[in-house]
């Protein structure tokens, strides 16, 4: 009896199309295979085929999630009954207008369709304040079948939030659902806050702590890069050997001939992504050599190779050299670009995005202004450096050099940043116990050594980033050459004369920090005692002068108001300094900000600061303009000021001399409106002319490659039109999606009462005329909804929150967005209680509208069409409605009698007499209804063939693309192998001045190229099946939303009076 139960008990499989519930949520079915071997009959007393059935979720916010089941297993399952019209209607339950409004608005705002490229969906969930510009990235996104951009804007316009923008996109259309973002170490946590904040999305940083608590949670074999479909990781841990192995992992799941899966991850985003270019190419025989692959740029290739869309971020992507910009562009994109080929202008154009703030007119950016802190460099300084400059060049003419060497030029730099510098080199020059150099560091031919040196630790290649090591690459290359001493010629008795006077300035300024001191009391205490709300930052190059900068402002009493950011500044450190530099100076006391190049990237000052300092003068032009960055970018109401140190006009001294082409030099870069990688070899020509005597070489022609680099990272000044057209359709779609804060507030309170939580207090603010509210101490299960809302500097305090975009920009005061989690969780309960078998609501209402022509009856509709791999193309909610008495209605009609009737003071309640009426007209044989349900059916109709007809031709446009892309990369490939066999040719000579290792890359490089044409043709073919395959199967689904039954206030009246 218990085994026939059993068996009866078990539900019948469903088929194909049908809607279920499973594991508490709703999806669609797409797939139905039965078992190939009968279930045990000594299980069940008779065999029972089994059934595993493929899912598709129906639920905005799985994300287009896929589920496979053995269905005669799972528990609690069920297949969800049509919930079309209802057969009939009672008087006594019809919904509140303002319940069911929203729980409409819930199911109105998940509709995300990805049949119109056009219509965009993720601004509406961004708690960021966009500017039309900002949507130009996201523009370019869906007008191609795969998203492979640069966005190169310049520093501070919001890389970040249209990276943001264009992830959130690619995850609401389901073409997307993991997503890894590759970032400089210090930026991971900004990366994570922000996305959080801005988009609601939760991202996990995967470095070595995260790595053991995954494997206590989920055992030793756990991979952390599968567990989690949204990750966050350094660039500097991607290519150590933990990471690579961990990455082999889930790359060969994409070569395995067994998986479906064809990328490891769907969205890669690379931020400062100039990191993992190969660095600017050594030299050979006095001229420039090859480019050749860093560990890094080797590791982030292996990654790209596995990720669908592309996002790369970079202000400064170009150091220069044509062919390390090309092994940055095929990363970007394999299918327009390689390594070392020529670089297609059109293709260039067509994935760059670089605006200049100059070319933003409307946005009222300010042009930066640069100012010169004057100072006297006093005698004793000009004494010491000449000293120096005496003995580094007596020193290279006893070992038959000309010029001045790399080491001296590091003995230069260090001195002109301060003598505390110089005199914690010097020290280290001359212990004992350090290593004694290489006597073989310069190799066969010196000049190149120089060149290789400059241009790695101290020009145009140097690092962007500050490792906050105690002894940096350039000490490390200084150590390395004491096998030559380039100080051979000074008695270890004068030696020690510099350093005793280097050492003679700990804890005490020289000139240059007494103009800084003077500077900062002017604007932070100009009295001497009571501090401004003024802010200033300063930054220098290491972390020697940072030390004695720092200890001279604490005697100057400015240590409860000074922070320090370094490259050993933990994470989260930077963090709370930055929180603290950003908040009210009337709250926070902070006003000095000194910093190494560590804090060059990723740190956003400008909310109360617009000075900014620059003590000592980066060789990198893009490591200098990083530093301005901080405060000259998008949300700065002041003028941007940047000062320099240059000496008074007085003397012709070399210290003073060269400190005066160092300030120029600043100037010079402060001001350029170019391109830097055009002017990085220009910049390394100039500095190693001046210092040593002679240009280590010439700066790079300038041929086609490089004037199709210039023309793209120029900006474009074809922006004001687009502009417009992208805010007015911004303002359209959020009108048509009935997106009001009123709406916001009624779907949050809703969720909040049906889930037995107190509703949101109205509690106002003096900043804004908007409703500001604070958010209630809420049950555990709405945690996460709330997480964010409180800040770093007031942790577990929960700031107020709003649902007017305006009032969201007010500080303190959080915008709850349609992104933002308490919205996306009050959504989701919203939406799953609609369409559960046990919904609270009727999802039926009646009202009387005053002014309204006509009774009628209008319906809500959800139309979902999902292709093949459960692939979601489409979603849209319609309304249809017939009169009471009479034909059916205009749908524009229709929107606005569906929006009076569920906005409060825009309807009155139907009385008693009213709703019986409603109630007998609707169950009076089904007229009405049948009525209502051939119009429905006709109008899902009508829309799913013109959302057909718009999938055909998106279809047919992506082919066309993909064709087009392919037959410009096919000629460049030939061309570019054509052109690189004559040179091999023609300059062989030179060729064979190469290092091993450069022709070895360009040999691979070749290689690459030459397999790549032979393959392309299939690569086209398999590209375009994976286009078609996109939009095949496409399957609909209908179900209904919502009734609302509007009366005239004539009808009311006369069926009032009738009872």
């Amino acid at each position: 009896m218990s085994q026939t139960a059993t068996a009866s008990r078990t539900p019948a499989p469903p088929e194909a199309g049908q809607v279920v519930q499973v594991r508490g949520a709703i999806w669609a079915v797409t797939e139905v295979e039965a078992q190939g071997l009968p279930r045990s009959s000594a299980d069940d007393g008779r065999p029972l085929l089994e059934h595993v059935v493929t899912l598709q979720s129906l639920d905005e916010d799985r994300m287009g999630e896929e589920l496979r089941v053995v269905w005669e297993l799972e528990v609690g399952n069920s297949v969800v009954p049509d919930r079309g019209l209802p057969e009939t209607i009672s008087a006594d339950d019809f919904d509140d207008p303002d319940t069911l409004g929203a729980f409409v608005d819930a199911v109105r705002w998940g509709a995300v369709t990805s049949a119109d490229p056009k219509a965009f969906q993720s601004p509406f969930r961004s708690g960021a304040t966009l500017e039309p510009y900002q949507l130009e990235p996201l523009r370019r996104a869906l007008a191609a079948p795969r998203t492979n951009l640069l966005l190169a804007d310049d520093v501070g316009l919001g890389k970040t939030i249209e990276a943001g923008l264009v992830i959130e996109e690619l995850l609401l259309r389901h073409r997307a659902r993991s997503v890894i973002i590759v970032c400089p170490p210090s930026l991971a946590l900004k990366w994570r806050d922000e996305m959080r904040e801005k988009f609601g999305l939760d991202f996990v940083i995967v470095d070595s702590a995260r790595m053991a608590a995954d494997r206590r949670t989920y055992g030793l074999a756990a991979n952390p890069l599968r567990l989690h479909p949204r990750i966050i990781v350094s660039m500097a841990w991607l290519p150590g050997v933990r990471a690579q192995r961990l990455l082999r992992e889930v790359l060969a799941e994409t070569d395995s001939s067994g998986s479906a899966r064809r990328y490891a991850f769907d969205v890669l985003v690379v931020d400062e992504a100039h990191h993992v270019a190969p660095a600017a190419p050594s030299a050979a025989g006095g001229g420039r050599g090859y480019a050749v692959d860093s560990q890094r740029t080797r590791a982030l290739r292996r990654l790209a190779d596995k990720c669908e869309h592309r996002l790369f971020l970079s202000a400064t992507p170009h150091n220069g050299y044509t062919e390390s910009f090309s092994a940055l562009l095929e990363m970007i994109d394999p299918r327009r670009f390689a390594r070392g080929a020529s670089i297609d202008s059109t293709a260039l154009e067509e994935v760059t995005v670089r605006r200049l703030k100059s070319q933003i007119t409307d946005k009222d950016f300010r042009s930066r202004r640069v100012e010169v802190l004057p100072y006297e460099p006093s005698g004793d300084e000009e004494r010491a450096y000449a000293e120096l400059d005496s003995l580094l060049r007596s020193s290279g003419r006893a070992q038959g050099r000309r010029n001045l060497d790399i080491a001296a030029l590091l003995l230069k730099k260090r001195f002109l940043s301060s003598p505390w510098a110089f005199a914690q080199t010097l020290e280290g020059y001359l212990s004992p116990t350090l290593p004694a150099g290489d006597p073989d560091w310069y190799g066969d031919d010196v000049d190149d050594a120089y060149d290789d040196y400059y241009t790695e630790v101290m020009g145009s290649g140097q690092s962007d980033e500050e490792e906050g090591l105690i002894a940096q690459p350039e000490l490390d290359t200084l150590l390395a050459t004491r096998g030559s001493d380039p100080l051979s010629a000074a008695t270890r008795e004068q030696l020690e004369d510099l350093a005793q006077w280097a050492r003679g300035y700990q804890s005490r300024p020289d000139s240059r920090l007494e103009a800084l001191v003077s500077m900062l009391d002017a604007v932070c205490r100009p009295d001497g005692r009571t501090w401004t709300n003024e802010r200033v930052v300063v930054f220098t190059e290491y972390a020697d002068t940072l030390d004695w900068i720092v200890s001279v402002l604490r005697q100057q009493g400015y240590g409860e108001r000074l922070a320090v950011i370094r490259g050993s500044t933990s994470a989260d450190e930077r963090e709370d300094i930055r929180a603290r530099f950003n908040a009210d100076p009337a709250e926070e006391d902070m006003r000095v900000l000194v910093a190494t190049d560590a804090a060059g990237e990723g740190i956003d000052l400008q909310t109360y600061c617009h000075r900014l300092v620059n003590f000592d003068v980066p060789f990198n032009p893009s490591r200098l303009e990083q530093r301005v960055g901080r405060i000259d970018r998008y949300g700065q109401r002041e003028t941007p000021t940047i000062f320099y140190l240059a000496p008074v006009a007085s003397g012709e001294g070399l210290y003073a001399g060269h400190q005066d082409f160092l300030g120029r030099l600043a100037e010079k870069i402060a001001t350029e409106t170019r391109d830097l990688g055009a002017v990085n070899p220009l910049i390394d020509e100039q500095i190693t002319t001046r210092f040593l005597g002679r240009s280590l070489r010439k700066a790079p022609t300038r041929g086609r490659d490089e004037k199709a680099i210039d023309s793209a990272l120029a900006g474009s000044g074809r922006l004001n039109q687009q502009l417009t057209a992208l805010a007015r359709g911004y303002e359209q779609t959020k009108a048509a999606m009935h997106l009001t804060p009123q709406a916001g507030r009624r779907v949050v309170d809703e969720a909040l009462t049906m889930t037995h939580q107190p509703p949101l207090e109205e509690v106002g603010s003096e900043l804004t005329d908007a409703s500001v509210f604070a958010v209630p101490d809420l049950a555990r299960s709405w945690e996460d909804a709330v997480t964010g809302l409180d800040t770093r500097l007031q942790p577990g305090r929960l700031r107020p929150v709003t649902f007017d975009e305006e009032a969201g920009r007010v500080p303190g005061i959080v915008h709850v967005h349609l992104g933002h989690p308490l919205m996306r969780k009050s959504t989701r309960i919203l939406r799953a209680n609609l369409f559960s078998p046990h919904s609270e609501v009727s999802r039926v209402t009646a009202v009387v509208l005053p002014g309204l022509e006509h009774s009628c009856a209008a319906s809500m509709s959800r139309l979902v069409l999902v292709g093949r791999g459960g692939l979601r193309l489409h979603e849209q909610v319609f309304v249809t409605g017939v009169r009471l008495r009479g034909h059916r209605i205009a749908e524009d009609t229709l929107h606005a009698v569906l929006d009076r009737s569920l906005d409060p003071g825009s309807y009155r309640l139907a009385g008693p007499e009213v709703r019986r009426h409603l109630a007998a007209l609707w169950n009076d044989g089904g007229h009405l209804r049948t009525r209502l349900v051939e119009e429905t059916a006709r109008r899902a109709q009508s829309l799913q063939a013109g959302v057909h007809q718009s999938l055909d031709e998106r279809c047919q446009a992506d082919l066309d693309r993909v064709r087009g892309i392919f037959a410009a990369f096919r000629a460049n490939l030939t061309d570019s192998l054509t052109h690189l066999r004559a040179q091999e040719r023609e300059q062989q000579a030179m060729l064979d001045l190469w290092s091993g290792e450069q022709r070895q890359q360009r040999a691979r490089d070749i290689r690459a190229m030459e397999d790549r044409l032979e393959d392309l043709a299939g690569e086209e073919t398999r590209e375009e099946a994976a286009v078609r395959s996109r939009y095949e199967d496409v399957r609909p689904y209908v179900s209904s939303v919502a009734l609302v039954l509007a009366v005239t206030e004539e009808d009311a009246e006369t069926w009032g009076r009738q009872s």
